[in-house]
């Protein structure tokens, strides 16, 4: 794509990224041959920025057309429920009609088996009435799909996905959908090619111990264990285990942890982890698929995916974790984790004065950077010379990443103090710093200063992480994806030329500061969601 410059110095390009306006930038026009020009090339590319907004206005309006027929629809079925005294069904219809992001409990907790008919055995009204809501829900999942995939070439990833969601909410069998997040039908189950192959072997999961053979489950919940060939007590087995190199080892679809602690404790990390890449996979797509293989992907459930693990080791005691990263890391004895790109391992251990909570935040923390760092196939030096806040930022800001105990999710609290410390900069302290300026750091200029300079560049990293993913319903997203994707890229070419989130957005760092500031003083009208629309807050 051409370079367009302006006469104040600023370069615009023109790319795959999603820009959203062109607010505040400083133009200079001059008496000269050609200006009427330029005057036409900048009128050019403020229309197609605005174009590209104008375009998720649109899918927007779309899919509320859509939602707003289908509720009509379903009422229309409720009504004539409650015309025959079916009033438990009514009421679970209506419960329908409420958007996706106000449904409650777990969306996302998919049914592993395909739906039954609907019963020949039911009174005929009732039968009646699931056969037409059945088919109302397939269609309006149809069209949803349809949506999605339109969002994909006007390349909204993050509204596509939201779409999928949805897809899947009303209809879990939708093939394609599924195949998006993963799995694959076989017989009347629905399965991941991982789960598939365990169980094809015997194995079955079990949340204390991970995968286990069928037969073996009985003897463990009693307390029984297989080592070596040999079955022993449950207190052989971790004194046998203590040293690290006979550790356990519990793998999941994406990820293998060794841990010395204990079967349950590596079990327990191992499905955390799991639920955190299911849904960093499926809201940051775009950094990890080109938007030629998310059309694909799309277009017939097939791309590109990695079928490596991510490797964790956990130690028993912070002893033993400081002795293994002495040397590549001195200050070991001052933190509770630590992801080596070199290694291409993330590293933590048992602390028992830490509650689980504060323990899982170190996990998402570095599993974060993990993910991002991993989608080369060898280490990259990322944020080297200048936009090292990102890297930390969306790091920062899914230690906020919380799983309720009915499997809903939330991130981005605003009572999470990562977030606090971020609203307390902007509102009592007054030392936000310019992103002209904050941006413009490295890694050494970044991590340079005492512990109170670091913690606001730290907070103030997690805010502007907030609000790039959230500002006025994920109106920056798709950009601060793409400007995550140029910092990562493993082509080193793209990543010397990474554009700054200025020129992504084609909006002034002036107009962004203002805008972000607006945002951290209005959260106090805000409040944690779930992350099953485009902005979670």
């Amino acid at each position: 794509m051409p370079v367009i410059r302006v006469l104040s110095g600023v370069a615009i390009r023109r790319s795959r990224s999603r820009s959203r306006s062109f607010e505040g930038q400083t133009v200079r026009f001059f008496a000269a041959p050609g200006c009427i020009l330029l005057l036409f090339i900048l009128t050019a590319v403020h229309s197609w920025a605005a174009g590209v907004a104008d375009r998720l206005t649109v899918l927007h309006k779309q899919h509320q057309e859509f939602h707003a027929k289908f509720v009509a629809d379903i009422e229309t079925v409720a009504v004539s429920c409650d015309q025959n005294s079916l009033n438990t069904l009514a009421a679970e219809l209506r419960q329908l009609e409420i958007p996706l992001e106000e449904q409650p409990g777990n969306i996302d907790n998919l049914q592993t088996t395909t739906q039954p008919d609907v019963s020949a055995n039911l009174p005929a009204a009732e039968r009646a009435a699931r056969v037409r809501v059945r088919k109302l829900r397939t269609d309006y999942a149809i069209a949803l799909y349809s949506l999605s995939r339109k969002a994909i070439n006007d390349e909204h990833s993050s509204f596509a996905y939201r779409l999928v969601r949805e897809v899947l909410f009303q209809d879990p069998d939708h093939a394609l959908a599924r195949a998006l997040m993963g799995y694959r039908r076989v017989g009347s189950e629905w399965t991941t090619p991982f789960a598939a192959a365990q169980k094809k072997s015997g194995l079955i999961w079990h949340k204390d111990f991970g995968w286990l053979p069928s037969e073996h489950v009985a003897r463990y919940s009693a307390g029984e264990r297989f080592y070596k060939g040999k079955w022993m007590t449950a207190e052989r087995e971790e004194s046998l285990r203590s040293d690290f190199r006979n550790g356990w080892d519990v793998e999941t679809e994406h990820f293998k942890v060794q841990t010395n602690h204990s079967q349950q404790k590596g079990a327990h990390l191992a499905a955390s982890v799991e639920v955190f890449h299911h849904y960093f996979m499926r809201e940051f797509a775009a950094f990890f698929q080109t938007p030629k293989q998310l059309d694909k992907l799309f277009k017939d459930g097939t791309g590109a995916r990695s079928g490596d693990r991510y490797d964790i080791d956990h130690f028993r005691l912070q002893s033993e974790f400081i002795n293994r990263l002495a040397k590549q890391c001195p200050s070991a004895g001052q933190i509770n984790g630590l992801y080596l790109p070199q290694e291409r391992k993330a590293f933590f251990y048992h602390d028992p004065k830490l509650p689980d909570a504060a323990s899982l935040e170190t996990l998402y923390h570095e599993v974060t950077h993990q993910l991002l760092s991993e989608c080369s196939t060898k280490p990259i030096p990322v944020g080297h010379s200048r936009d090292f806040w990102v890297i930390e930022g969306i790091a920062c800001y899914f230690e906020s990443f919380q799983v309720a105990e009915d499997g809903s999710i939330t991130v981005g609290d605003i009572n999470h103090p990562r977030i606090q410390a971020a609203r307390d900069q902007v509102m009592v302290n007054m030392d936000y710093e310019p992103l002209a300026r904050y941006t413009a750091a490295g890694m050494l200029v970044f991590q340079r200063g005492e512990l109170p300079v670091l913690q606001r560049r730290y907070a103030q990293a997690t805010g502007l992480t907030h609000f790039f993913l959230n500002y006025q319903d994920g109106l920056y997203r798709d950009g601060f994806i793409e400007h995550l994707a140029q910092i990562y890229s493993p082509d080193e070419r793209v990543r010397a030329k990474a554009k700054s989130l200025e020129q992504i957005l084609l909006v002034s760092n002036s107009t962004l500061d203002e805008q972000y500031k607006n945002y951290i003083r209005g959260m106090g009208q805000q409040a944690a969601v779930r992350p099953s629309t485009t902005r979670e807050q």
